[in-house]
């Protein structure tokens, strides 16, 4: 998608190619819920809180929408599993992004 499809889409000048109706939105900063539609582009959010149009919608009336969680101070040698598994683990539970202090790195190699 170009840059410019998804300015129109977020602004509601063209139809989104998906649009999660009905729902509000977890702001993680302030804690406030956002009612209102999310619009997406090529897998991009590209707008919140408007009511928007889709070309594939979606009714998520009642429920609460939440980015993915970012974990921001992990040890994944300390979990004694593989990165890979990890993620496979915590991905289904919303942390989409891990930030990783790899300070015992040296003990787990040997």
């Amino acid at each position: 998608m170009t840059l410019e499809t998804r300015i129109a889409q977020g602004k509601g000048d063209e139809a989104a190619d998906l649009v999660l109706k009905g729902g509000q939105v977890w702001d993680m900063v302030t804690g406030a819920l956002i009612p209102g539609d999310v619009a997406i582009c090529g897998g991009v959010i590209v707008g919140i809180g408007a009511d928007y149009d889709g070309k594939r919608q979606i009714d998520v009336t009642g429920k609460t929408l939440v980015p993915g969680f970012i974990d921001t101070h992990l040890h994944i040698e300390s979990s004694c599993i593989t990165p890979y598994e990890f993620d496979r683990c915590v991905l289904p539970r919303g942390v989409t992004t891990a930030i990783c202090d790899p300070h015992e790195i040296a003990n787990v190699c040997g």
